[in-house]
């Protein structure tokens, strides 16, 4: 008996998804494994920041042809984790624009969800009122605009906000006794 196969592990899900690099160049394809179909497709290459002295991941094109259904959100899962394994610490860049593909729906909305920003800070004022009423941006008022991502800028973000309700719930506390 072969005694790798008596240690491996059963696989608790099967992946859905598939991603792939056939060239070995900056494309990469994305299959849903279900309908045995490409859903999307990226080009992703090293590049020089735009918003900093460090290196990061720019994505060239971002398209996927069954929106909505969690592939983008997979494909920058993906983006990520390729950027980290080049040593560029999970920073990513894009050029945020209306495509042909979908003219009536600028993809601003999802980057910002996903945690992108930008330096345009009227446009990320404007990106998170739409999140917060659930509305839909127009195509006619959102120019193209690059944005990035930053694991670490997260990172503060969260702990910035937990210092500021820790501060705001010990003024109150310090108040009531």
């Amino acid at each position: 008996m072969n005694k790798s196969i008596l240690l491996t592990k059963p696989l608790k899900k099967i992946p859905q998804i598939l991603i792939s690099n056939p060239m070995n160049g900056p494309t990469y394809k994305m299959y849903d494994l279900k309908s045995n179909r490409i859903v999307g497709r990226m080009i992703a290459h090293p590049f020089c920041s735009r918003f900093g002295e460090e290196n990061t991941l720019f994505i060239r094109s971002l398209i996927i042809s069954q929106q909505r259904k969690g592939f983008g959100t997979k494909f920058l899962d993906f983006a990520t984790h390729l950027s980290k394994e080049k040593g560029l610490g999970g920073r990513l860049e894009l050029l945020a624009a209306t495509t042909n593909a979908d003219p009536l729906n600028p993809p601003h909305i999802f980057y910002r969800k996903y945690g992108f920003t930008t330096d345009d800070k009227k446009l990320l004022k404007k990106i998170d009122r739409y999140i917060r009423l659930k509305k839909q941006l127009s195509y006619k008022t959102t120019p193209p605009r690059y944005m990035y991502y930053r694991p670490e800028d997260i990172g503060k973000a969260k702990i910035s906000i937990i210092e500021k309700f820790k501060a705001f719930f010990y003024g109150l506390r310090r108040n009531t006794l």
